[in-house]
C-alpha cells in the first residue's frame, strides 16, 4: 500500500513500514533560486542610504523597502495516475498555482501548466479513459468541474451553474461517473455577488450521459469529500453546517460576558510582542514543553471551505487536540442500508480497493479494516492523503 499524504504544504509518500519520503518539485525548486538571485542581484536598490540614529529604528518603525522573500512551494492537491510510480498534484508557487506530473521511478517532474489567480478545490483522475477531473473555482464565486487530458489540455467544463462544485471521485467500475460535492449559492439581488452558501451535498454524475443524482441531502449537514468503494459503498465526511451570522443571536450575552476577558488578553498580546520585538523576551515564560503540532503561533489553517483556528486545536474541549472537532465524522453508506458513522475527528480520508479506509484526524494516518485501527505514522497539520 502507498499513500500520499499532504502536511503543512508539503507531499509525503509512504511505502509500507519503509520511512515517508518526500517528493521535492524541481520547477518550485528552480523558481525560489531564482527568486533569491534577482533579489540579491537588487538588493543595493534597496540597501539604506544613511546611517540610522534615535532609539528605535525607522526600519523597525515603518518596515524596510527590500523585497520579501517569496513564500515556501505549498502542495494542494495530490494524487496517483495510471499507476502507483505516476502522481499528479497541485501546486502553489509564488502567485501561481500549476498541475503537474511526477514519475517516480525516473524522478521526473512534468508541469502540465500554471497559471495566476487559478485555484483548484479537488483532483482525480480516471485510469479508464485516462482523464483528469479538477474542481476549479471561478472569479464570480461560483466552481465547477473540468476534464482535461493527461498533457494538461482542457476537454471541457462537465458541471457548471450557481453552485460550488468540487472534490471529484471516480465511481469504481465506470469509466465515466464521479461523485462529488455541490454546494448552492445565492447571489445579491442588485449587484450580483455571492452573499451565501447553501449546505453541501453529494452527487453522482455520468458526464457522458448527463444524468446527475443527489446522494446525500442533508439541511442540517454538510457531505464533504465523497468516495465510493468497489462494493457500491459511498463515504463522505459529515459535519454540522455553519449558521449565519443572524442566527447566532443566541450567542450575545457570552460575547457581553466575555468582553473585558478578551480586550485584557489584546492588550498583553501586544505588549508581549512588543517586548518581544525590543527586548527580546516575553513577559510570559513558557509554561512546560511546547508541542510543535499543536503550537498556537501557527495560526490558521483553511480545511475543506472552513478556517480552522489552530489555538481551539489545544484549548478547546470538542477538538481534543485533534485538528478538527468530534463532529467531523466519516460515514459510509452501503447499498440500500443507512448511514454509518466509521470514526469522528476525520480531517480526510480515502478507499482502498478492497474497501479498506485510510483516514486522519490532522495528525496521525489511520488504516481501518473491519474497525480495526493501525496507526501508519504522524505529520503536523495533514491537509488531504491519497492511497493506492
Amino acid at each position: 500500500m502507498k499513500t500520499l499524504a499532504i502536511a503543512k504544504g508539503e507531499l509525503w509518500l509512504h511505502e509500507g513500514t519503509n520511512s515517508p519520503r518526500q517528493i521535492v518539485s524541481a520547477f518550485a525548486r528552480e523558481v525560489i533560486e531564482r527568486d533569491e538571485r534577482s533579489r540579491r542581484t537588487t538588493s543595493w536598490k534597496h540597501a539604506p542610504r544613511e546611517q540610522q540614529s534615535g532609539v528605535i529604528p525607522s526600519s523597525s518603525l515603518w518596515g524596510t523597502q527590500q523585497s520579501a522573500a517569496m513564500a515556501p512551494p505549498k502542495f494542494l492537491q495530490a494524487c496517483f495516475g495510471a499507476n502507483d510510480q505516476t502522481i499528479y498534484y497541485v501546486l502553489k508557487v509564488g502567485e501561481a498555482t500549476g498541475l503537474f506530473r511526477q514519475h517516480l521511478d525516473e524522478d521526473r517532474e512534468v508541469r502540465l501548466f500554471h497559471r495566476t489567480g487559478f485555484s483548484i478545490d479537488g483532483l482525480a483522475y480516471n485510469p479508464q479513459d485516462q482523464r483528469l477531473v479538477l474542481g476549479v473555482r471561478m472569479h464570480d464565486g461560483t466552481a465547477q468541474l473540468e476534464v482535461y487530458d493527461e498533457d494538461g489540455n482542457l476537454k471541457g467544463a462537465i458541471t457548471g451553474g450557481d453552485s460550488q462544485d468540487g472534490h471529484p471521485a471516480l465511481v469504481p467500475g465506470s469509466a465515466s461517473t464521479i461523485v462529488f460535492q455541490s454546494t448552492g449559492v445565492a447571489r445579491h439581488p442588485e449587484h450580483g455577488y455571492v452573499v451565501a452558501a447553501s449546505h453541501a451535498t453529494v452527487c453522482k454524475l455520468d458526464y457522458r450521459s448527463g444524468q446527475l443524482e443527489t446522494l446525500l441531502d442533508d439541511k442540517h449537514f454538510d457531505f464533504i469529500a465523497p468516495k465510493v468503494g468497489s462494493d457500491g459503498t459511498l463515504y463522505a465526511i459529515r459535519r454540522p453546517i455553519e449558521k449565519p451570522p443572524t442566527e447566532r443571536a443566541s450567542n450575545a450575552l457570552l460575547d457581553t460576558v466575555m468582553m473585558p476577558i478578551r480586550l485584557i488578553k489584546a492588550v498583553f498580546g501586544f505588549l508581549n510582542i512588543f517586548s518581544m520585538l525590543y527586548g527580546k523576551e516575553p513577559l510570559r515564560s513558557a509554561g512546560g514543553p511546547r508541542t510543535p503540532e499543536l503550537d498556537q503561533d501557527l495560526g490558521r489553517l483553511w480545511l475543506h471551505g472552513r478556517m480552522i483556528e489552530l489555538s481551539k486545536v489545544r484549548n478547546d474541549p470538542g477538538h481534543a487536540g485533534h485538528l478538527v472537532p468530534a463532529s467531523w465524522e466519516l460515514v459510509r453508506q452501503p447499498p440500500g442500508r443507512q448511514l454509518q458513522i466509521v470514526a469522528n475527528h476525520v480531517a480526510g480520508f480515502d478507499v482502498l480497493s478492497n474497501g479498506q479506509l485510510l483516514y486522519t484526524n490532522g495528525y496521525e494516518l489511520t488504516h481501518w479494516q473491519d474497525g480495526r485501527k493501525t496507526s501508519l505514522g504522524r505529520h503536523e497539520l495533514i491537509e488531504t492523503v491519497a492511497v493506492r
